[in-house]
């Protein structure tokens, strides 16, 4: 038996994270189907890894839940969108340790409760709702493997019986001081982020993938989005197709110009609009991470090391940037146009979730004046 991982447990068997790269390391003897090589290349994201994996990992006999996840993720998980496949990475760490070492089929609804009862009082119903969506996802294909499960074999989904904890939308809504007081201190890349959502209204990831010069996107019209959530799978082949949701942001002068300036920002030549100084695109979860630093430092200040303070705190609540989402519908006086613009398939989305500024009500009458 090997020696056990020191770090990056979380990765498959003979799977290692070296110089920026995942690498898998098959056994001594060689296996003469994968050459000579004593290392193999799997690419420098984690879905790059699991689905280069499943090239040279054969499917073997799973006892517990862990193997089950690493199956789960190796290859389900590549096939999903790629924001999917990041938060899904996520749950399955956070999940490996309660259930990896028991055997599938001895996992009961009650130990999910728990399970998800913990998690809401530290992160919340919404996270809580979210990991048992992904434990049901993996219940869901488990039931499929019953042949490497063998005796250990599941024929149920147990978090079928428990009812999802209920959720309130969301109510921050950002005020234009409070956008203006960020955005002033916020690099020109943010700026131009910021801008793009406040103007369009649409999702994070939407902007993120914005491609830098496309005449199927940047139309006479306006500027064209096709709304990653939209995207559906195949009933037959299984692969992530593009829906007929499409949307339209007609121009503005003031949109026009963000795009012009966001496109002096990096390299002429580069895949997406927004990028970073060297023009590669951001990836969600770097992106997060500058918005996060960006965000605190509008809540803390700025401090040099010997004290002195270079930035005063400017903004009392924190808020996110999918907040802007909100605010774009919210300042919009035409319900139905920010209905359109968002592409909420059921309006309520867009009534109940996104509209989020005060009501204004004038004062009633004081009895007997």
């Amino acid at each position: 038996m090997g020696r056990r991982r020191k770090r990056d447990r979380h990765l498959p068997q003979r799977v290692y994270f070296e110089f920026g790269r995942y690498w898998f390391k098959p056994k001594l003897p060689k296996n003469p189907a994968l050459g000579t090589k004593r290392r193999i290349d799997l690419g420098t994201t984690e879905s790059e890894m699991y689905s280069s994996l499943a090239q040279y990992v054969a499917p073997k006999a799973m006892h517990t839940m862990s193997e089950v996840f690493d199956r789960f993720l190796r290859d389900v998980v590549p096939t999903l969108a790629k924001r999917t496949q990041s938060d899904y990475q996520s749950y399955i760490e956070r999940l490996r340790p309660s259930f990896g070492s028991a055997p599938p089929n001895e996992i009961t609804a009650p130990d999910i409760f728990e399970f998800r009862a913990v998690l809401a009082k530290e992160s919340g119903d919404v996270q809580a709702n979210r990991h048992v969506s992904c434990l049901s996802a993996v219940f869901r294909e488990a039931i499929g493997w019953r042949q490497g499960l063998g005796r250990n074999a599941v024929t149920e989904n147990p978090c079928h019986e428990l009812k999802r904890r209920s959720e309130l939308p969301r109510t921050r809504y950002v005020w234009d001081r409070e956008f203006m007081d960020v955005y002033n201190i916020a690099s020109p890349a943010m700026k131009v982020a910021m801008d793009l959502a406040s103007i369009t209204g649409q999702r994070e990831d939407d902007l993120l993938t914005l491609p830098n010069r496309d005449p199927d996107v940047y139309m006479d019209e306006g500027l064209v989005f096709r709304p990653a959530k939209s995207r559906r799978r195949h009933p037959r082949h299984g692969k992530i197709v593009e829906t007929s949701k499409i949307v339209i942001v007609e121009w503005s002068p003031e949109l026009r110009e963000v795009i012009e300036r966001a496109r002096k920002l990096g390299p002429d030549i580069r895949p997406t609009l927004l990028c970073n100084l060297q023009g590669e695109p951001f990836t969600g979860s770097g992106f997060r991470s500058n918005w996060h630093r960006l965000i605190q430092t509008a809540l803390k200040g700025r401090r040099r090391k010997n004290g002195v303070v270079t930035l005063e705190p400017v903004l009392k609540e924190s808020f996110t940037f999918n907040d802007l989402r909100a605010k774009n519908a919210t300042d919009e006086e035409d319900f139905e146009a920010a209905h359109n613009r968002l592409a909420h398939s059921d309006r309520k989305t867009t009534q109940m979730v996104y509209v989020r500024k005060p009501r204004r009500a004038r004062a009633g009458r004081k009895v007997g004046a």
